[in-house]
């Protein structure tokens, strides 16, 4: 180092010296620099762009009408199908409301709620439009009957229902301090509501009067509901419980689900029925079945699944957390034939 130094001194006045140093060491730096910093490759982020759907989306419902499948979800995220899933289109609603559940009517009006006390309905240019709820609703659920009123379950025991697309609302209560988180209708007469500490509430007479069944054992807390005929139906919940009732509500008996993880969503097809949860977990049971059978292959994450619809008596969609939108096509019996997803 010595030797360098001497010589350098020898061969250049002192100040140029320094000077010249300077600048050389700062041009090796800056060309260090730039060959150690990768180049910005945005290609990824506007490939997931590009996509239906996305990562961060957190689906909370699905619905359909013959061909057509709605899903919506936080943030005011939409994405629709016209073609029964096999192509979608994404959209978000203006001031990205936190859209909580969807329904589709049989006129083919998908119509979703809020967090935030509003109901929207999609309109014939494809756009959606916002109308207010009756204050203080907390809305739940929601369902669409076969003469295309719309049902409403909130906070306080409230039920809704509009007979004219959501611009005037009746509503009915049983004065008590708890949601009501799922509503069905299986005809035209019967319907059934469940929620908070396992209440369960069905009608006969197209929702013009309600009445208390028996309530889930145990205080359940329902998560989603479905029948297949006012007599026989199934309630998820909580640690891979399933309940399941024969005679319209009045009595309940547990039946194996092969998981304990929460079970969000579940929905039926003929004779096959489907429930989906927390880390993807989806189980599926043919009615004459006595127990529920874990879906093998199915992709395992942390998200989860909620909503699920049946589009025949084998396929399924499925959407949820992380942009999570899945085709599910059951076998005759246990495997999984196919599974795909728009953000894989």
């Amino acid at each position: 180092m010595k030797y360098f130094t001497s010589a350098f001194k020898s061969h250049y006045p002192r100040t140029g010296c320094r000077q010249n140093l300077s600048r050389k060491i700062f041009v090796l730096l800056v060309i260090l620099l730039a060959a150690c910093e990768a180049p910005l490759d945005l290609s990824g982020v506007n490939a997931q762009r590009s996509q239906a759907t996305h990562r961060a989306d957190l689906f909370q419902a699905i619905a359909h009408h013959q061909d057509t499948v709605v899903s919506v979800g936080g943030m005011g995220r939409i994405v629709q199908s016209s073609d029964g899933g096999d192509h979608w289109q994404r959209s978000t609603l203006p001031g990205k409301p936190f859209l909580v559940d969807v329904t589709a009517c049989p006129d083919g009006r998908f119509h979703a709620i809020d967090k935030t006390d509003g109901i929207w309905s999609i309109q014939p240019d494809g756009s959606w439009l916002r109308q207010a709820l009756p204050e203080m609703t907390e809305p739940q659920a929601m369902t669409c009957d076969s003469l295309n009123v719309i049902w409403v379950t909130g906070s306080f025991s409230t039920i809704l229902h509009s007979v004219d697309a959501g611009a005037s609302w009746e509503s009915w209560s049983l004065d008590e301090d708890l949601y009501l988180t799922t509503i069905q209708f299986v005809d035209q007469q019967h319907g059934i509501v469940t929620g908070e500490f396992g209440t369960v509430l069905l009608t006969v007479n197209n929702g013009s009067s309600w009445y208390r069944a028996s309530d889930l054992p145990d205080s359940f807390y329902p998560q989603s509901t479905w029948f297949n005929n006012p007599l026989t139906g199934w309630v998820v919940g909580l640690n891979g419980t399933i309940w399941k009732t024969l005679d319209g509500g009045q009595s309940w008996q547990q039946t194996p689900s092969g998981t304990n993880l929460p079970l969000y969503g579940i929905t039926g097809f003929g004779n096959t029925l489907v429930a989906v949860g927390d880390n993807t977990t989806i189980v599926y049971h043919r009615i004459d079945d006595t127990s529920w059978t874990v879906l093998n292959g199915a992709m395992k994450s942390r998200t989860y699944l909620r909503g699920i619809i049946g589009l025949s008596d084998d396929k399924f969609i499925t959407a949820g957390g992380g942009g999570a939108l899945f085709t599910i096509t059951l076998p005759d019996r246990g495997e999984l034939a196919s599974l795909g997803t728009l953000d894989e």
